[in-house]
């Protein structure tokens, strides 16, 4: 389960009775979830809060517009990324539910661009720390960036040990899974580089991942993936007062302020990478006025701000409770 489904749920078990049923087993045929999916979807009592993959978002969204209209109508889609519909009859279909959320304003127009009628913001949420974020003061030591996600070609990585190699004054951190078949070279890169740090993979779970992100002074997302979304490591530097430098793909230019609470590169390479955090280790207080601006933004990410309309869409549509 997604950060972003797992703090939905929690929230929203709050307010109403939830029974979760999780996709990836049914992926793996496992009879039991299979038949229990099968019910939910077919039975005429509650609603249902369907948090799923492009692939699955268009599989139940056949089966729930085809067999049971009137339960599609009483529940609600959270989409995940940014992939808007591939045609006007699976647009049209979409709106056969309550109520379609999406992560940004972008996406909510592309939508109804497509003649989706029913669209809300719903972004990659998270809560806010209970004590208060802590602004890393920037002074005048070695600046510290980190990379805090798949280590991949795809999310950037040749970008940013580039830039870590142009840059031997500043240092580079990185965590994450390690793509398969990119192991050797990036760890060999790792013991090239005097100022490049690999702590592995963070565990959300037992560990703060706000605390840990809070230690540094800007993040790195030379990104190229095109179907980003709304990346939850974006929400989550902002929480911990984390400014970003990243690359003008998929939704970043909305997610980062550039020029306020971060940086948006309009051409993501080394040079104009190593460009930008020169500036900011130059300035330190242009530094700490994005740390404090990134603080600010994170606001609009506060779970809190959304679980009012999510549940009166389900109250109002629902019967029998949720299911």
């Amino acid at each position: 389960m997604t950060v972003k489904n797992a703090l939905l749920y929690k929230r929203l078990s709050d307010y109403l009775t939830i029974d979760k049923l999780d996709l990836s087993i049914v992926k793996k045929l496992n009879l039991r979830v299979i038949l229990r999916l099968i019910r939910r979807l077919f039975s005429h009592d509650g609603a249902l809060v369907l948090g799923v993959s492009a692939d699955w978002r268009y599989r139940l969204t056949y089966l729930l517009y085809r067999f049971n209209r009137s339960k599609m109508e009483r529940s609600i889609l959270i989409v995940m990324g940014g992939k808007t519909p591939e045609s006007v009859t699976y647009a049209n279909r979409l709106n056969g539910y309550r109520r379609v959320y999406v992560e940004t304003e972008s996406m909510k127009r592309a939508f109804e661009a497509m003649g989706v009628h029913n669209v809300s913001i719903y972004p990659n949420c998270r809560e806010m720390p209970k004590a208060p974020t802590q602004i890393r003061s920037s002074g005048s030591g070695r600046m510290s960036s980190v990379f805090f996600s798949l280590i991949s070609p795809d999310k950037g990585v040749e970008i940013a040990l580039g830039v870590a190699k142009l840059l031997p004054e500043v240092d580079f951190h990185f965590y994450g899974r390690i793509e398969g078949g990119y192991e050797d070279r990036f760890l060999g890169k790792v013991d090239e580089l005097s100022n490049v740090y690999y702590h592995g993979v963070f565990d959300s779970v037992a560990g703060d991942v706000l605390g840990e992100l809070s230690k540094y002074d800007v993040h790195l997302f030379p990104t190229q993936c095109p179907n980003e979304g709304v990346p939850g490591v974006l929400v989550e530097t902002k929480m911990a007062a984390v400014p970003t430098v990243a690359s003008n793909v998929s939704y970043n230019a909305e997610l980062v302020e550039s020029g306020k609470d971060g940086i948006v590169l309009d051409e993501c390479t080394a040079e104009a990478m190593c460009d930008a955090i020169k500036a900011l280790d130059g300035d330190r207080e242009l530094l700490v006025s994005m740390k404090e601006a990134a603080l600010a933004s994170a606001e609009y990410f506060c779970v809190d701000h959304y679980l009012e309309e999510l549940v009166a869409d389900l109250e109002n549509g629902r019967k029998g409770g949720l299911r």
